[in-house]
């Protein structure tokens, strides 16, 4: 496993922080800096150190950042320290307001056990490997999203932890069932729109990834590294408007399901690797189309964990990052 002492140090710094501005807003933090990040691969410039150390490592990493504020969040509502007696569930009020040390201290250290579990997880034949050959940008996708898995793992051990309605959350409900105040985001739970914001969104994004390996990677290659997050930073960012009360769909996990997707499937569909032949080839279209397909079933499957696992609980376990960590791997398989 790779280790190194200066960033796991870091991360229960990242860990801490991201408790501090509560999880939500870590996470929206992370997607501006990948923007940040992706200017800099526009102007040619390799951007590899900054998207790895910054946006995705110990300083606004999900698994670092993220998973540290809903891991304090659990920790503060079983203490009874949140503010108006919120349960685990509240990634989105900073914790800092609470005023206690050890809140804290609980995010640094999970900050640290998601670097450690993600350096694990990548260490894993079945989840990291996969054949350059047949997909293009495989090596360095991989075949599931190990920041995603290394929350959903996290965020169900933090339930047995500090919650107490189990992992799926059937004391008072249905295991599909969502209650009066029991919502994950009440105004796109029903199947239909969830995966109409899959599909749309899907597209969107995987056009969006298409179109950047297209046009940088002759000039900035580590762009594959990267390109598959667009839609994902995008939909991060806009839950700056859920935070302000607006009823913005929540779509990441589409997002980053659908250009996955659609960059796998489009050497094949294409017949090359080669991505300035992309451009005109009407199998990209259907790329896209695909794109947009596993969006949708990214929107669905999210819908569906958050009933069964986050709506009805008392700790929060990201219905966003399940399809994140599960559906990828059906498109490499």
């Amino acid at each position: 496993m790779e280790f190194d002492l200066l960033w796991l140090v870091a991360s229960f710094g990242g860990g801490a922080f991201g408790a501090a501005i509560g999880g939500q807003t870590a996470f929206i933090f992370t997607g501006i800096l990948y923007m940040i990040g992706l200017g800099g691969y526009l102007g040619g410039v390799d951007m590899g150190w900054f998207m790895g150390s910054i946006v995705f490592g110990p300083v606004f990493g999900p698994h670092i950042a993220f998973l540290g504020g809903a891991a304090a969040a659990a920790y503060a509502a079983k203490k009874g320290v949140m503010a108006g007696g919120a349960n685990g569930r509240d990634i989105v009020t900073p914790l800092a307001g609470i005023g206690r040390s050890d809140v804290l201290v609980v995010g640094g250290v999970f900050g640290m056990v998601g670097y450690l579990v993600n350096n694990l997880l990548a260490e894993v034949p079945a989840l990291s490997v996969s054949d350059p050959d047949l997909h293009y940008g495989a090596e360095v996708i991989g075949w599931t999203d190990t920041v995603a898995l290394t929350i959903v793992i996290v965020s169900i051990a933090v339930r047995f932890i500090w919650g107490s309605t189990g992992l799926f959350s059937t004391k008072d409900h249905a295991l599909l069932a969502v209650g009066e105040g029991k919502h994950w985001v009440e105004h796109q739970e029903g199947w239909g729109i969830t995966a109409m914001h899959g599909l749309t969104s899907g597209i969107m994004s995987a056009f969006a990834t298409i179109w950047l390996v297209v046009f940088i990677f002759p000039t900035a290659p580590g762009i594959v590294n990267h390109a598959q997050l667009v839609g994902w930073a995008i939909s991060a960012i806009s839950l700056i408007f859920l935070s302000l009360g607006m009823k913005t769909p929540v779509t990441h996990h589409m997002t980053i399901v659908a250009s996955i997707a659609a960059l796998k499937f489009a050497p094949i569909l294409a017949g090359t690797s080669d991505v300035t032949a992309w451009d005109g080839d009407v199998m990209i279209v259907v790329a896209v189309i695909i794109g947009g397909i596993f969006g949708a079933l990214a929107g669905v499957l999210g819908e569906a964990l958050s009933r069964m696992t986050n709506a009805n609980g008392d700790t929060h376990i990201d219905p966003r990052h399940s399809p994140s960590g599960s559906v990828p791997r059906f498109c490499t398989s």
